[in-house]
């Protein structure tokens, strides 16, 4: 799965990078197309990779995506050299997440329902399509993949919605609005006005609803992972790095005023990553092990987050597994 996974994220990185760009909405619409087609059945001549290259670094802004747009006949050759069923479940979910992308580029986030259709686009495709290369290569069943289905999506926006959080005041300053305007409105601010410091007793408040939505994602995220084989470790270890560093990065961003702080970084240590790695490994084929760690840094977040039917929940998940 290395393979399908890496040119997955490098081809959702392309896509990713035409969505941040400045470019203009219809530039944007013709660059989304122009990068499908080269993820398509059939391989692209070499010809028309070269062009959508060109395309693509002419037309976009970017940073060292400079070196993947560069390189995109090399990221075109190994996606078509993976087997096809892998190859139809990328694309498949490169189209829905292009799609959304587009979509959003139209539509403002109003609501928390908005934020989730926003972020099952970029992000919760992502638990579908790992769903699919585990059952591709025989992983799981098709039974588990059925049971694993209902958390798949959930993990995505698990992981999105925590770099939402904790974002906000570097999103604002490149004018990416990802917080529902409505749950601001609520309590008489705005995008203009969240981040000023005159305002923290208000954005305070905006912030806590936005934790407590992103709560029932994580304990979703942490059930996925209690499903998935205990005999797959390297598998349950790529899940859980990159969801304990989520866990870890929201803990911080409760009660926290600096993420409203452009310049200030809400992020975890270099010591707290080498401590999750370690503990992935050592812990990750131990449910047990894992429900423990996983209540004991939702206990740092606050009694809220770890109430009874919360931790009974994650019981009857170990229990299905």
């Amino acid at each position: 799965m290395n393979d399908q996974m890496m040119a997955a994220y490098l081809f959702y990185r392309v896509l990713d990078t035409i969505e941040d760009s400045k470019a203009d909405l219809e530039v944007k619409r013709e660059l989304f197309a122009e990068t499908l087609k080269l993820f398509g059945s059939k391989k692209p001549a070499a010809a028309q990779v070269s062009h959508a290259s060109k395309m693509l670094l002419s037309k976009l802004d970017y940073t060292y995506e400079k070196k993947l747009l560069e390189n995109l006949n090399s990221l075109v050759a190994t996606f078509h050299a993976l087997q096809p069923a892998a190859r139809t479940s990328v694309r498949r979910w490169g189209v829905v997440m292009a799609k959304g992308m587009y979509k959003f580029q139209k539509q403002k986030i109003e609501t928390l329902d908005d934020q989730n259709k926003y972020s099952y686009y970029v992000a919760g495709v992502i638990g579908y399509l790992f769903n699919d290369l585990l059952f591709i290569n025989g992983i799981i069943t098709s039974e588990l993949k059925r049971k694993l289905h209902r958390y798949a999506k959930h993990f995505g926006l698990a992981l999105q919605k925590v770099n939402i959080l904790r974002d906000i005041a570097a999103d604002i300053s490149q004018n990416r609005h990802y917080w529902p305007r409505a749950l601001i409105a609520k309590y008489n601010l705005n995008y203009g006005s969240l981040c000023l410091k005159e305002n923290r007793e208000a954005a305070m408040k905006v912030l806590r609803e936005q934790i407590e939505d992103a709560r029932d994602y994580l304990y979703a995220a942490m059930k996925y992972i209690l499903l998935l084989p205990k005999k797959a470790l390297k598998v349950r270890m790529f899940c859980l790095i990159p969801l304990f560093m989520a866990i870890e990065s929201y803990a911080k961003c409760i009660d926290n005023v600096e993420i409203f702080e452009n310049g200030k970084v809400v992020k975890i240590s270099r010591e707290q990553v080498y401590d999750i790695v370690a503990k992935s490994g050592l812990w990750g084929t131990s449910n047990e092990r894992l429900v423990r760690w996983f209540v004991a840094v939702m206990v740092r977040a606050g009694p809220d987050f770890v109430r009874e039917e919360y931790v009974r929940s994650l019981a009857a998940a170990q229990a299905k597994a």
